[in-house]
């Protein structure tokens, strides 16, 4: 009677610590793939998710990932990158940046911005285009009117830029040798720079979520920096996933890491605290990836496909 007493009690005490060393904990499970006719580089997410691929763009939908609808827009084909305003889809191409309008069928080019230097990069944020140009740095040009551009300005970056972040009116900018540049945005004819990071080795496109800014470093992980204390920002911890970390999207509670071969996925239920949460592993090279609704990640692959992960959460 004794020992069954014990063992009760023992339950009784233990029952709390198994719920906390599972806090957080996700399983993926892969419940779609779409294959493409070649490799998609990069998703961009607006009304749909928006597929890049060498010879067209994909719009995939994102209501329902069980059974996606997809199309094709092969006017795109070449594009390098893609951003959104309104009904109008600006396009980059590798000497121009194309303005299509989405509403008509076939699609008609209204206008285009002719390019100078290597731009490799363009988001659309509050009525703003923000070019990445390796060559001149950032480039700034304002779409209120979308299919009536003018360009703004350009602040030069240092070494070369290779991605960029936008939030709260504050560009992120990274670029080779482990820079990190901070332009304030509110003054469009000065785009004064209000902080920089420097850290060893290059560093991949920027994610901010609210004071945090997450920047990819390859086998190095991924830094996580508090914005909050500019011009010099801090660093808060670092994130290591299975290699070559080179994308991350936050989300709720949960940081997703987008390495050679595998996502990994940390809960940060605390300033400075990050628990390992769950992964996914590939048998070929992960490209881009992108969070839905934090119930879904959508993954290009180099194996030509689309793979869609349903993210169960175990508390």
């Amino acid at each position: 009677m004794k020992n069954a007493l014990l063992a009760v009690l023992i339950i009784f005490i233990l029952a709390p610590l198994q719920i906390d060393i599972y806090s957080g904990q996700v399983y993926l499970d892969q419940i779609n793939s779409i294959e493409f006719s070649s490799e998609p580089f990069d998703i961009v997410l607006y009304d749909n998710a928006y597929i890049l691929t060498p010879t067209a763009v994909f719009p995939v939908s994102i209501q329902d990932p069980y059974n996606p609808t997809i199309s094709e827009i092969n006017e795109f084909a070449g594009t390098k990158s893609i951003a959104f305003i309104g009904h109008y889809c600006y396009v980059l191409f590798s000497n121009e940046i194309s303005v299509f309008d989405m509403t008509k069928s076939p699609l008609k080019k209204k206008t285009q911005i002719l390019t100078n230097g290597r731009i490799s990069k363009i988001v659309i944020d509050n009525g703003y285009l923000y070019a990445i140009n390796e060559d001149a740095g950032l480039q700034v040009y304002d779409v209120n009117i979308a299919d009536f551009p003018v360009y703004k300005n350009t602040q030069i970056i240092p070494f070369n830029a290779s991605g960029i972040a936008v939030s709260n009116n504050v560009a992120y900018i990274t670029s080779s040798l482990g820079h990190l540049t901070i332009i304030g945005l509110n003054d469009k004819a000065a785009l004064p720079i209000i902080g920089t990071y420097t850290s060893g080795g290059s560093f991949y496109e920027p994610y901010v979520d609210g004071n945090l800014a997450y920047i990819p470093q390859g086998s190095s992980g991924v830094q996580v920096l508090d914005i909050s204390v500019l011009p010099n920002p801090q660093w808060q911890f670092n994130l290591f996933g299975r290699g070559n970390s080179h994308q991350v999207v936050a989300s709720n509670f949960y940081v997703w890491v987008a390495d050679d071969r595998s996502i990994e996925g940390f809960y940060n239920d605390a300033p400075k605290s990050y628990y390992f949460a769950g992964n996914y592993k590939f048998p070929g090279k992960v490209n881009r990836i992108a969070v839905i609704d934090g119930k879904y990640i959508y993954v290009t692959t180099k194996d030509k496909k689309l793979k869609i992960l349903k993210i169960d959460y175990k508390y």
